[in-house]
């Protein structure tokens, strides 16, 4: 007999005998596998991208205070303090829409009547969308 042929059959008895070995250790052990194999799982899962941005609380709120803010700027008020608070009001209406996933443009419209209506239709957009953050405003005659 010669040494390669020794060597094959002798590895073959091995195997043979360790296979319900291996079948019984996978028996008694087949819960930490499975956990084992579903931690990997996860571990190899993509994930979703974080939401850029802050929650849309946040933003509700912060759409409320400026929204406030802007409408009752006491007479006087500078055209700049003004055109501050509109801008502030505007960058936080972007960052409503890109949390909700709505179309606007009002990063590319220059200051005027186009911006304007712009805002009108962002704002029904906003609360069309669920987004509620007008607040009403105070009646002035009642007592």
């Amino acid at each position: 007999m010669d040494l390669p042929r020794l060597a094959v059959g002798l590895l073959q008895l091995l195997v043979a005998a360790l296979i319900p070995v291996a079948v019984i250790w996978t028996l008694m052990h087949a819960g930490r596998l499975g956990e084992r194999a579903a931690s990997a799982a996860r571990r190899l899962r993509p994930r979703r991208p974080e939401a850029a941005g802050p929650p849309v609380e946040r933003l509700a709120a912060d759409l409320r205070r400026l929204s406030a803010a802007c409408r009752e700027l006491p007479r006087g008020t500078s055209h700049a303090r003004y055109r501050g608070m509109l801008a502030a009001y505007d960058d936080v209406l972007c960052s409503a829409c890109r949390a909700l996933d709505i179309e606007q443009s009002l990063g590319s419209l220059p200051p005027g009547l186009d911006r304007d209506l712009e805002r009108l239709r962002v704002e029904g957009a906003l609360e069309s969308a669920g987004l509620l953050f007008r607040i009403p405003r105070k009646r002035q005659d009642t007592p």
